[in-house]
């Protein structure tokens, strides 16, 4: 790929992650709003949920820059933070 379209599709995954993050904050706070879950239980999860995430997004980047790939750091660090919130998506809405 050339360097328009890496950020193009940068752009594009960190827009499509932002959309889904401001689901998961809707879905969740909805759900402790009307007492689906329990705030004291779901509000530190999503503590330690935002810190795994922040380690294996710095990982991710890191190894890309020590790999020689510095160019993909930012794609597989928001690539991390995508599959986390998807995850958290699913979990939220299932059942």
């Amino acid at each position: 790929m050339n360097d328009r379209t890496e950020l193009a599709s940068l752009f594009m995954d960190t827009l499509t992650l932002s959309m889904a993050a401001n689901t998961v904050i809707a879905v969740r706070l909805s759900k402790m709003a009307f007492g689906v879950v329990d705030p004291s239980l779901e509000g530190p999860l999503m503590v330690v949920e935002k810190v795994d995430a922040a380690v294996e997004a710095t990982f991710a980047a890191a190894r890309s820059m020590v790999s020689g790939e510095p160019h993909h750091a930012a794609g597989r660090a928001v690539a991390v933070y995508k599959r986390k919130v998807d995850r958290n998506l699913r979990r939220l809405t299932s059942g």
